[in-house]
């Protein structure tokens, strides 16, 4: 439409339209001036706040130096009551700075011991209970900074602040730092004595907080230390730690890639017969154990654990689920000697957690590693020998990883074969079926009891 108008009219039309923007600018100025005003009033209150703040932190401090003074006039025994009245209302009014002072002054040489403990333990719990400000946090890490000199001296009042702490950084995200601080707690040398449930929660929890940071090395570390001691704790009354305990083992387990472990780790727990768990939290333990099993080494260990979960009667419950179908799938055809293709993994490898797809030093990752390892045993089962070219189009990898992964199995002991590296043929040695050596085991041992026998008729005779 434009096109068709005269050069004049186009350019009325841009005139009108220029004019009418001006008169809608014009008329948004008052607006824009109001909100320049009120944007600068709020500065100039902001910037008096802060001023009147900082002119009334000095009286402040005199005056908590007053009260301080005044409670170490009064007699011993009334210190430690007014010294808890102080900081309950000193941390109900978010007074960080405050608190700071009064734990100088319960540091310091001017208050009698045991009143500057109990008032210690006390100041621990009402940041705990009371303080919910941003600075507490600062506050918390101060504090514990404090204390570390007279650790011993003010032991109650060190577990309540890392305690705090831990929670203040778990709920910020900070996994690792908050493991750290509750793991600080002394729970070995402390004059308090600490039950064995008490010392198990405290490292199963710091266990649990580095797993999801997944510091595995740490956790295992303090999974060791709850394992000593989950024998004197009673399973009927701490039957909630104990499941925590074999689920975090598990999990560390898992994490360091002691995958078969994990699996009948995982396995047990799927077993589990508590009304108290669900049945899909039953299933997700034996989808892991199924994972962890796939994951390990090849070998008879890996051998034992797969037959289990593949005679388990919850299978098919796996194979039905949307989530695990996969893990089903893969389980079936590598129990019964299969080939396992890429294909048929997809579902299975979308399913691994990072620390499960890991990098190798040979360049595969985990599973890349475990299910080439599969796939020799099963063309083991197929061929006497076999050259390394045709092995490797059977296994869709490159001839040199073929070469290695069976070098590597053989001289652990994994795979019976030897390896022709000048005709490039790998040959394979038949071994003795597990039944079969349980069949001739008992053979022998009823021969030994006949010729037993056989002697003690003759000595009879």
């Amino acid at each position: 439409v434009g096109l068709q108008r005269s050069p004049n009219s186009l350019l009325r039309v841009l005139a009108e339209r220029t004019s009418a923007t001006r008169q809608r600018l014009g008329s948004a100025a008052p607006f824009r001036a109001a909100a320049r005003a009120a944007k600068q009033r709020e500065t100039r209150e902001t910037r008096e706040r802060q001023r009147q703040t900082a002119a009334q932190r000095p009286q402040k401090e005199a005056t908590m130096d007053a009260q301080l003074q005044q409670i170490s006039s009064k007699p011993n025994s009334e210190q430690p009551a007014a010294y808890q009245s102080l900081i309950d209302a000193t941390a109900s009014s978010q007074d960080a700075a405050g608190m700071r002072t009064i734990l100088e002054r319960l540091l310091s040489d001017a208050v009698p011991q045991a009143a500057s403990r109990a008032a210690a333990a006390h100041f621990a719990q009402a940041i705990q209970a009371k303080m919910t400000s941003d600075a507490t946090t600062d506050l918390l890490t101060w504090s514990l900074e404090q204390i570390k000199r007279q650790a011993q001296s003010f032991e109650a009042c060190d577990a309540t602040l890392r305690q705090a702490l831990f929670s203040r950084l778990v709920d910020a995200g900070d996994y690792r730092e908050a493991a750290l601080v509750l793991g600080g707690t002394n729970v070995e040398n402390s004059a308090r004595q600490y039950s064995a449930a008490e010392k198990a929660t405290l490292y199963v929890t710091v266990a649990e907080t580095f797993l999801e940071e997944d510091e595995s090395v740490d956790a295992e570390a303090y999974v060791s230390r709850a394992s000593g001691l989950m024998r004197d704790v009673s399973a009927s009354e701490n039957w909630a730690l104990h499941l925590r305990y074999r689920v975090t083992l598990a999990r560390t387990l898992d994490a360091r890639r002691k995958f078969l472990d994990a699996s009948m780790r995982y396995y047990e727990l799927s077993r589990a017969d508590d009304a108290k768990i669900d049945r899909e939290e039953l299933t997700t333990l034996l989808a892991k154990a199924v994972t962890c099993a796939l994951l390990g080494n090849a070998g008879p260990q890996r051998s034992r654990i797969l037959t289990l979960l593949y005679k388990d009667e919850r299978l098919d419950d796996l194979e039905r689920s949307a989530d695990f179908a996969g893990h089903a799938r893969v389980l079936k055809r590598t129990v019964t000697g299969q080939l396992v293709r890429t294909r048929d993994t997809s579902q299975f490898m979308a399913s691994l957690m990072p620390h499960q797809t890991a990098l190798l030093s040979d360049g595969l990752t985990i599973p890349e590693a475990a299910m080439i390892q599969h796939n020799l045993v099963a063309v083991a089962h197929i061929y006497c020998n076999i050259s390394i070219e045709h092995c490797a189009q059977l296994l869709d990898v490159a001839p040199g990883r073929v070469e290695t992964t069976a070098a590597k199995m053989i001289a652990a002991g994994r795979l019976a074969a030897s390896l022709d590296q000048v005709d490039g043929v790998l040959h394979f040695h038949a071994t003795q079926n597990a039944l079969d050596s349980f069949d001739e085991s008992i053979k022998a041992l009823c021969l030994g009891v006949n010729a037993c026998y056989e002697h003690a008729e003759q000595l009879a005779a």
